[in-house]
């Protein structure tokens, strides 16, 4: 399996700590072969079997093997070093996204009569940009900020309309509240959020992840949104094409 397709596939089983070891492994880029479990167990003070029991829960048999399934990676990435991280955390994003799952996304907007949004602070931003091009394609689209409107919303929330939730860490009390609402009222539950294992995605009908990189001053969150917009433009594209399709058959039809 390929290294970003196992990160992917098993992306609910990593806590917070394994997210963490494997954002080092990944900037370690060709550095990485380097490393040793002992090593890398040394830098997060940590045992070995912590770095093991993070290989065997991604699939390999060991710390070796996802070593040599990243360098793998690099390589057929055609991997620069003089890449920058932003443009870094754009690949990564790319790697994490499976077709079916976008598939799949683009399946449940085109199926709903709504989709509401729920973030907060700069998560709203590539909210917005989506729930504007999905309301000029004709579909009811709002995005929910404020507390009591999003909980509100959520309660209003039902099959088979969608809620699409984005958050960094998924472990926002107010979005993992809604979320659980919405879904409980049978609407279609939609996350994206970092990469790491968290509520909000554990939840989700359709969870979708992308690269971030913390960042906070005076205890605000800074963290740049830029891989979530390129989620959002990856599905919006491709629900984009469908609807062209349809509209072409519609065409034809009459002719």
């Amino acid at each position: 399996m390929e290294f970003y397709e196992a990160v992917a596939e098993n992306a609910e089983k990593l806590n917070d700590l394994d997210a963490d070891i494997l954002r080092y492994v990944i900037a370690s880029k060709e550095g990485v072969g380097e490393l040793t479990a002992r090593s890398l167990a040394d830098h997060f003070y940590v045992a070995p079997n912590t770095i093991t029991r993070l290989a065997h829960k991604l699939g390999y048999k060991g710390f070796n093997d996802l070593k040599t399934s990243y360098l793998l990676s690099l390589q057929e990435a055609g991997f620069v070093m003089e890449r920058t991280s932003l443009d870094e955390q754009i690949i990564r994003t790319h790697e994490l996204l499976n077709d079916e799952v976008v598939d799949q996304v683009v399946h449940a907007l085109d199926g709903a009569r709504r989709v509401d949004f729920f973030a907060s602070g700069l998560s709203a931003l590539p909210c917005e940009d989506m729930s504007r091009r999905l309301t000029i394609m004709g579909k009811d689209s709002v995005v929910y900020t404020e507390r009591h409107v999003m909980r509100h919303a959520a309660k209003r929330a039902e099959a088979p309309n969608v809620v699409f939730v984005v958050s960094v860490t998924g472990q926002t009390r107010l979005s993992v509240e809604a979320a659980a609402i919405a879904k409980s009222h049978g609407a279609t539950l939609i996350t994206l959020t970092g990469l790491s294992k968290n509520k909000l995605a554990k939840q989700a009908d359709i969870a979708l992840y992308a690269m971030d990189k913390h960042i906070v001053y005076d205890s605000m969150d800074l963290t740049s949104r830029l891989c979530f917009y390129y989620v959002m433009e990856t599905v919006f594209e491709r629900y984009f094409q469908l609807c062209s399709k349809r509209a072409s058959a519609v065409e034809a039809a009459g002719e």
